[in-house]
């Protein structure tokens, strides 16, 4: 199993630090050893977010690396053009050098969708036409084709059972952040499904919280008896409270590294299965 980082990129400084500092932060993430590392878009400051636009810092972040994955985690696709998202995308995947992994999902602040001037309900319905056209474009617009191999490195960020079937019906990554999804049943069930689906690559990336000071032992005994973790190729740990300073987020990447990494890849995820 991988082993990412996730930030929130929140206002513990003003903004211009803040991004600099994160871009300090995925150079060590990909120093000490971790496989990817993600930050999350907020437009209106949920979680005391300040990054709207994910893929210009990621962009800033591929010049300073050369390995680690980049990743969203996520983008929220019903705010978004799926024409203007994939030209992004395409130029940050050329500069990454095919390392971007593009994060998508309906988004749960209603005042992101309040700025934008939509609807907050038809969220679900929306995400699922903006992420189809997104698909439709790499795969086929002539200007796009090139950008073809990031289609397979799409994922769907849910919360629901209908969410997780949307993935697997698309041969798309999961990103569950849930022990339970929004139907009541738990996402073993759900992740148990995906991977009897049939995709051709099952990825699913399951993002946790890292209290900052939490022992490495309490963190593993959460993540081994995890319904979800049974089903996940990836670990994406976050730190909270999200506004942690850049001192505090080092420690927790190193303590992560040195003592919850090699337990963490040592596990497999359980492929071919159905829960009974």
């Amino acid at each position: 199993m991988d082993l990412g980082y996730l930030t929130h990129v929140a206002d513990y400084a003003a903004p211009a630090e803040v991004y600099r500092d994160t871009i300090e932060l995925a150079v060590a993430a990909e120093s000490l050893g971790y496989s990817s590392f993600w930050v999350a878009q907020h437009h209106t400051r949920a979680l005391r977010g300040v990054l709207p636009s994910p893929l210009v810092l990621l962009a800033a972040i591929s010049r300073h690396t050369s390995t680690i994955r980049l990743g969203t985690a996520v983008i929220v696709a019903p705010l978004e053009h799926p024409r203007r998202l994939a030209e992004d995308a395409g130029v940050l995947d050329l500069l990454a050098e095919g390392r971007l992994q593009l994060g998508l999902g309906a988004g749960s602040d209603a005042a992101s969708t309040a700025a934008f001037g939509l609807d907050h309900a038809s969220r679900h319905a929306r995400c699922r036409e903006v992420i189809d056209e997104l698909r439709a474009l790499l795969a086929h617009d002539e200007h796009l084709a090139a950008h073809g191999d990031l289609r397979n490195r799409l994922w769907w960020a849910t919360g629901s059972r209908a969410g997780v079937d949307a993935a697997a019906a698309r041969g798309m990554g999961v990103i569950s952040g849930r022990a339970v999804d929004a139907e009541g049943s738990t996402v073993r069930e759900d992740l148990a499904r995906y991977w009897a689906s049939g995709v051709e690559r099952p990825r699913v990336a399951v993002s946790r919280v890292a209290r900052a000071g939490t022992p490495a032992t309490d963190l593993l005994a959460g993540w081994r008896s995890d319904p979800a973790m049974h089903w996940a190729t990836e670990l994406i740990v976050q730190t909270q409270p999200t506004r942690s300073g850049l001192d505090v987020q080092l420690l927790m990447l190193r303590m992560l590294a040195n003592e919850v990494a090699p337990a963490i890849r040592a596990l497999d995820p359980h492929s071919g299965l159905v829960l009974t």
